[in-house]
């Protein structure tokens, strides 16, 4: 497994619907939701105000998704080592 993989790969979803229960992964998907309102949001408020294009939602969006996925990783396979 590669680095990219390994770190920002899905196996951490797929360690949590093996491991934990169905509320834990509603919780994650939620707090995944949650969290990316809040980023979008902390950016048009960072950028003066104004509405952000598409293309920098966009970008705010797949930062979030890959420090997102960070965190799942290091949670679920690379912190229980």
């Amino acid at each position: 497994m590669g680095f990219i993989q390994q770190w920002f790969g899905f196996h951490g979803w797929k360690n949590l619907t093996a491991k934990e229960s169905i509320v834990a992964t509603i919780f994650y998907r939620v707090f995944f939701v949650v969290g990316l309102a809040f980023t979008i949001i902390a950016y048009s408020y960072i950028s003066g105000g104004d509405d952000p294009s598409l293309i920098w939602i966009t970008a705010v969006g797949l930062v979030w998704f890959l420090f997102f996925q960070f965190m799942i990783n290091l949670i679920f396979v690379n912190g229980s080592r």
